[in-house]
């Protein structure tokens, strides 16, 4: 587990739980939430399992039923949602909180897991919200996501948020110079049209490239974000990056994803292009100008 995970944020995790300290809600920001979703059943027969000495090295316990119950996603108390669609939807949320009403059926705590947590609509977010406001004691909240910024401030305030991440970046180091072109771009500040031909030409010149390159402009921004204070500022893209305002970066992270969602689509990619850009003007220094 180890290898995959940030080894600092797993021993935290792992105090609270043996003190007994668990917060009502947590956030898991994770590289991969599929491959995550291992880790943090773990950390779930951490909290439910009976047996003293444990820890997330030493689970499954192989001393009792609820952590083989867990792993065969046979618990009562734990609930998983997720979807296949692009969102989870309200009455995922309704039906969740109709099951938790009931009282738990082996007298521990009750837990349920939101797997790509990102994916919830504007309704379901909101009917989370409000679960998550008025919290009782036996019910536990887990949120997992590969970008914490996607969600809403008001849900991020009410989960205790733990980095999971690795410490790779996992760029494509052949493009890494396209990258670093943008983030400039993005850290001068000034109407991107005036440098629109020069990217539309050299740094997002079609369809893939510009996937590529705008995925990985979003993976240094929540790299940096969630490492604010480890930053090696040796590497120039982090040097750029540092010139980005912190509001500014999450906006960036936000209109990147929903921008890549639009791109996966069969669109003009030139209609795509002048949308973006008019996206980041907008947003983001129409907001400046407005300070």
């Amino acid at each position: 587990m180890e290898e995959k995970y940030n080894i600092n944020s797993l021993k935290v995790i792992n105090d609270i739980i043996v003190k007994d300290k668990i917060p009502h809600a947590m956030l898991f920001e994770v590289d991969d939430c599929n491959e995550a979703i291992k880790c943090i059943k773990d950390i779930v027969k951490l909290i439910m399992c009976k047996e003293k000495d444990k820890n997330l090295h030493n689970l499954n316990c192989g001393k009792c039923n609820i952590c083989n119950l867990i792993d065969t996603d046979n618990y009562p108390d734990l609930m998983i949602i997720s979807t296949d669609s692009a969102w989870i939807k309200k009455q995922q949320l309704l039906d969740l909180q109709d099951e938790f009403n009931n009282k738990s059926l082996l007298d521990n705590k009750r837990v349920y897991i939101i797997q790509q947590a990102d994916r919830l609509n504007p309704a379901s977010e909101n009917s989370l919200l409000k679960f998550l406001e008025e919290p009782e004691d036996d019910i536990i909240a887990m949120l997992i996501t590969e970008n914490r910024y996607l969600l809403l401030d008001t849900i991020l305030s009410r989960c205790q948020i733990y980095n999971l991440k690795s410490n790779s970046l996992n760029i494509d180091n052949d493009i890494k110079d396209k990258v670093e072109n943008l983030i400039e771009y993005f850290s001068k500040k000034k109407n991107l049209f005036v440098f629109y031909k020069d990217i539309f030409d050299n740094v997002l010149p079609d369809k893939n490239m510009a996937l590529r390159v705008l995925s990985d402009v979003e993976k240094y921004f929540v790299y940096y974000l969630s490492n604010i204070n480890d930053i090696d500022y040796s590497d120039s893209i982090f040097k750029a990056i540092k010139n980005i305002d912190v509001e500014d970066m999450v906006l960036y992270v936000k209109i990147i994803e929903k921008e890549k969602q639009k791109l996966e689509y069969n669109v003009n990619y030139k209609i795509w292009v002048d949308s973006f850009f008019a996206k980041v003007i907008g947003d983001v220094y129409g907001r400046n100008s407005s300070c």
